[in-house]
């Protein structure tokens, strides 16, 4: 038991992301194993407790048959607070199952008039995506309850599940885990600027090249220049260079092939950030001030090999 077993028998479904998904269930002496038996033949199957306390009252559980591929889903934040006429980021989290390695469509179900989702698909073969939620222009008094649902074709089917709400909570400074709650809540107050993208999408950007974005920046009373920044971008996508003109930023992006490989697809999100001098405190150097203005709609990108011709 302690070499554990042999390559062609060790599990296939191992997951940091699923590991996530287990909540509040941060003893993780349960395992769950999945195996396929490389040949016909006769096989023994033995299971101990890891704490030494197995016995008749425990349950254990052995399935024998083909694989089950499914799916479940976690969205994060829970709790949003977001200025009318915003994008706010979210995460869904994809907890596969049994070999579901498909690409998940994303969506609201019955969302008040104003909510919609950019950039709203989990790619083939990835755990999560980062993506956008735009909310009314319109402030409201109470809080809007949402429900992000998820739809892939498994096996000739369509599937449908909808994202559980959860929290990204930390234990003992280390493990992360995705604990789910009753609700998605989202509060419109107040007012802020809207951004647009110019830039058709989905953006491709070569491996070990360059690529460039034009957004539309929103207008901030009382604010200077406004800044954007590529907020949890994947590993090996920054931003290069960015000049402004007039109320148009563009933005050129580098790509590392060593880090980002062509295939690579997901969404960037950019936050938008104002800034304010303050020139009344007496110093001698004013002070700059941050405002955060809101995120830019989430941009679809994809990582392709060789040139791509400029736009």
């Amino acid at each position: 038991a302690a070499l554990g077993p042999p390559e062609s028998l060790r599990p296939k479904d191992s997951s940091l992301v699923r590991l996530k998904g287990a909540g509040l269930t941060t003893h993780h002496a349960d395992s769950r194993l999945s195996v396929t038996l490389p040949e016909d033949g006769t096989y023994s199957l033995r299971v101990t407790d890891a704490q030494h306390r197995g016995g008749a009252e425990f349950g254990y559980r052995l399935r024998v048959g083909p694989p089950r591929p499914d799916y479940e889903l976690r969205v994060v934040p829970s709790t949003i607070n977001a200025r009318a006429g915003t994008h706010v980021p979210l995460t869904v989290y994809a907890l596969r199952r049994d070999g579901f390695d498909g690409e998940i469509m994303l969506g609201l179900r019955e969302a008040p008039r104003g909510f919609a989702l950019s950039g709203a698909r989990i790619p083939a073969n990835q755990d999560k995506v980062s993506l956008t939620l735009a909310v009314p222009p319109v402030p409201h008094d109470e809080p809007f309850e949402l429900a992000v649902v998820g739809l892939a074709t498994i096996q000739g089917r369509t599937v449908a599940h909808t994202a559980a709400p959860a929290e990204d909570m930390m234990q003992a400074f280390f493990y992360r885990h995705l604990v789910p709650v009753k609700q998605l809540m989202v509060n419109v107050a107040g007012r802020g600027g809207n951004s647009r993208v110019l830039t058709r999408a989905p953006l491709r950007i070569p491996a070990g090249g360059t690529a460039r974005i034009e957004i539309t920046t929103p207008s901030a009373r009382g604010l200077g220049k406004v800044q954007l920044e590529l907020a949890n971008p994947p590993e090996g996508i920054t931003v290069q260079s960015s000049s402004v003109r007039g109320e148009v930023v563009s933005i050129v992006l580098a790509c590392d092939a060593a880090k980002a490989k062509p295939g690579l697809q997901g969404n960037l999100i950019l936050s938008a950030i104002g800034e304010r001098t303050n020139t009344k405190q007496q110093k001698k150097q004013p002070t700059v001030q941050r405002v955060p203005l809101g995120s830019v709609p989430a941009i679809a990108f994809e990582v392709v090999a060789g040139r791509v011709p400029s736009t």
